[in-house]
């Protein structure tokens, strides 16, 4: 058995539809196979189950949502935004008594069939108790739309995040889904692949320093500004390494504008210049960090906030709980992270180094 501990899959606001997909792609992508192989079996997989889910073939039960009550339903404060607490407190209007804290009340999201606006109203607003949707088929349908784009393609994409073939947007397009909507965030995330790997351990600097963004020296003559090029590199140019102190004047010599004539002293860097140029560019990375910009995983969503949200559900991290819920399941993820910083001060240390 596969324990499935910090998985999104576990927590209960997913559907036992969700769940069993994402059980499905844990085990491919656990299975040994060729990375070939589990794409295509898990693309192939979306495919089918979305084409079940619109002609009618996914059983009732599976699209269920469950979620505890935590305090009486007329006792939540934003009720209006919680789906679980207006399908308890319509039910215990109609005499219902199983709607107290701590009792779970099971919901489906639908669509009305009767309006222009098949989606009008919030998710909340259109939760409905599966006992609700049985006897009133004519009325309310299953909001297959939602159930694609917010039970199953999180999930899924999450899981897959890593696995190269795919992206959000191609799994979107397999759910029949809008991939422009999704193309964004793909191409933002083949950034960050390798954001938590070990610098000591990529030998090949360019892969090291990917996406890391390149120490730029303004020229004090034009003004102009320009890459600085590696220390290491620049004094191995040098014709002769053998002339002592002389080596050092024609190192700073050469440390100018390219784009300035070479007759021209002003256009030439000074160590307090290049100092103080470093500074400032370390200085906007390490503000860029600790502004702390979150953005919510979900491609659909792209919420972004400075501020953290400190709503618990479940066994959800403090914090990263998306302010859009239940519009919304994603998660909160810093855009500027901790090793992000780091390798940008490393490639800063690597242009620098003299050895």
């Amino acid at each position: 058995n596969i324990e499935r501990k910090g998985l999104d899959m576990v927590r209960r606001d997913w559907s036992m539809l969700s769940k069993e997909i994402g059980d499905f792609c844990l085990n491919q992508i656990l299975s040994g196979g060729t990375c070939d192989d589990v794409i295509e079996s898990i693309h192939n997989s979306l495919v089918q189950v979305q084409a079940q889910m619109k002609s009618g073939q996914i059983e009732l039960e599976k699209y269920i949502i469950t979620k505890s009550l935590t305090k009486a339903p007329e006792d939540y404060p934003d009720a209006k935004n919680q789906p679980h607490v207006q399908v308890a407190l319509r039910l215990k209007q109609n005499g219902f008594s199983g709607c107290s804290a701590g009792d779970t009340v099971p919901y489906i999201i639908c669509s009305q069939q009767d309006s222009d606006n098949t989606h009008s109203g919030g998710i909340a607003q259109r939760a409905r108790h599966p006992d609700e949707l049985k006897r009133d088929p004519n009325k309310w349908m299953i909001d297959i739309e939602y159930y694609l784009s917010q039970q199953i393609h999180p999930v899924v994409s999450r899981l897959c995040a890593s696995i190269e073939g795919t992206s959000p947007a191609r799994l979107a397009e397999c759910l029949g889904l809008d991939s422009s909507k999704f193309q964004s965030r793909s191409i933002g995330s083949s950034n960050e692949d390798t954001s938590t790997m070990l610098l000591s351990v990529i030998d090949d600097e360019d892969e090291r320093y990917r996406g890391c963004e390149p120490l730029r020296l303004s020229c004090p003559s034009c003004t102009n500004t320009f890459e600085c090029p590696a220390v290491s590199s620049l004094i191995a140019s040098l014709s002769d390494p053998n002339e002592g102190k002389d080596a050092t004047v024609n190192f700073w010599r050469r440390m100018r504008c390219p784009r300035c004539p070479d007759d021209t002293d002003e256009c030439r860097v000074s160590p307090a210049v290049l100092a103080n140029q470093i500074k400032r560019q370390a200085d906007n990375f390490i503000n860029r960090y600790y502004k702390g910009l979150l953005m919510c995983d979900d491609e659909g969503c792209k919420y972004s906030t400075h501020i953290v949200n400190l709503r618990v559900m479940g066994d959800s991290e403090r914090g990263t709980i998306c302010p859009n819920y239940p519009q919304c399941n994603g998660r909160l993820v810093r855009q500027y992270t901790e090793a992000d910083l780091y390798r940008q001060l490393s490639y800063f240390c690597y242009v620098l180094d003299a050895t």
